[in-house]
């Protein structure tokens, strides 16, 4: 398997859907069933006529941007995030500011968006997708997006999933009322979510699979010496005013011992947020519930302590995506595969075309259970040895990107 599907951009994984290119390897990365159906929305994407409409902008949440660097001599970018001989190899500390300044985002990882991208341009949308270097500042990113829409010449519509939904707002702020016609919020964690303090732990699950491809470095050194430089993922936590349990903005909040934030970062997080554009009529969102969420973290002997209920969507709480005064839709589904979800595909395009939805309830049963917690300690047990990508066969490789794609 040559991985070529996580060094492409995505408008050469859509020809070679259409065309039937690199078929064994986007079969095996996508799984059969998805395959054949995105191959046949490619093939109807490809001889859609392009109706006229405002152009759609589809940004990806935190980590759904490939990062790659341009080595010297060289036209095209290197994939260093995630390219598993690269990671192999040590590559992740290279994403480390601002040393790592250098690397440019390459395109959007197609498991979780190209379904949206090929139903939207099958239906005659302009749909782009928009990857953006999700570890920089927030008000960096908004200010790139703003110039990007700019340079459309023409009002927008906008579909922001996590993070992207936070660089929408941002570059919102920045714009004249005019430019956007429409944001759709998927999953966007308005008031933070405590993922990434998990990140910044080293114990989020994604962060510790991909730490297992890395045979240089444990999950806990890239905690503190690579993510603890993100201003991005310091933004995406909870503000000081929405915390449960520990209060992570003072050294005293957090753990004696394992990785610890950037208190620098946390301290701008206030400021950063009372830029986002406030919510407007030209707003609406789309929130995941009935999933195990963290919703309160507290400090313990061990590290933290994270209490779960189904109040989210495994990743972004129900009230912290929530932004209020909008129309809002709801969907049982989890963070990572609301953009792929066939009900949410289908009122984003009923939205961006005709203003409504009845895809999507606007009421949500809440499946109620009892809380559930986990510590740090229990969090970084049972992860298994480190895997050595140059020793697998083809089907070891393409079962660990069907793990990490879950």
């Amino acid at each position: 398997m040559s991985e070529w599907v996580l060094r492409a951009d995505e408008a050469a994984v859509l020809e070679a859907l259409a065309s039937g290119a690199h078929a064994g390897e986007l079969r095996l990365y996508f799984g059969a069933e998805n395959y054949a159906e995105l191959v046949r929305l490619a093939g109807i994407a490809a001889s859609a006529p392009r109706r006229h409409g405002p152009p759609i902008f589809v940004l990806p949440g935190i980590m759904g941007s490939k990062l790659g660097r341009k080595p010297a001599g060289k036209r095209k970018l290197q994939a260093v995030f995630i390219d598993p001989e690269a990671i192999a190899a040590g590559s992740l500390e290279d994403l480390a500011l601002p040393a790592g300044r250098s690397l440019q985002p390459m395109g959007v990882f197609p498991f979780a968006y190209a379904r949206l991208q090929l139903q939207m341009r099958a239906m005659g949308l302009a749909a782009t997708l928009c990857p953006y270097d999700w570890r920089l500042d927030l008000e960096e990113l908004g200010a790139a997006l703003a110039d990007r829409i700019r340079a459309a010449g023409e009002p927008v519509i906008l579909v922001g999933h996590s993070m992207g939904g936070l660089v929408s707002r941002m570059a919102m702020q920045l714009l004249p009322k005019r430019s956007v016609k429409k944001l759709i919020l998927l999953g966007t964690p308005n008031f933070g979510s405590y993922a990434p303090l998990q990140a910044l732990r080293g114990t989020y699950p994604f962060v510790r699979k991909v730490a297992l491809l890395d045979l240089a470095h444990s999950p806990e050194f890239l905690a503190q010496h690579v993510f603890h430089t993100f201003p991005g993922l310091h933004q995406l936590l909870p503000p000081r005013d929405r915390l449960r349990g520990a209060d992570i903005y003072v050294r005293s909040g957090w753990p004696a011992h394992g990785p610890q934030p950037n208190l620098a970062l946390l301290a701008r997080n206030l400021a950063v947020r009372a830029a986002l554009a406030p919510a407007d009529s030209r707003m609406l969102q789309i929130v995941g519930v009935n999933r195990s969420t963290i919703v309160a973290v507290r400090r313990k002997a061990a590290g933290f302590e994270y209490e779960f209920t189904n109040d989210g969507d495994g990743t972004v709480m129900r009230a912290s995506a929530m932004l209020p005064n909008l129309k809002t839709f709801y969907v049982d589904e989890l963070h990572g595969n609301l953009a792929n979800n066939p009900a949410v595909i289908r009122a984003i395009i009923d939205i961006v075309r005709r203003g409504r939805t009845g895809a999507l309830p606007v009421r949500s049963r809440r499946q109620r259970c009892p809380p559930t917690h986990i510590d740090d300690q229990a969090l970084s047990r049972g992860d298994g040895s480190k895997i050595d990508w140059r020793r697998l066969d083809r089907a070891q490789r393409a079962a660990i990107l069907v793990n990490l794609n879950q």
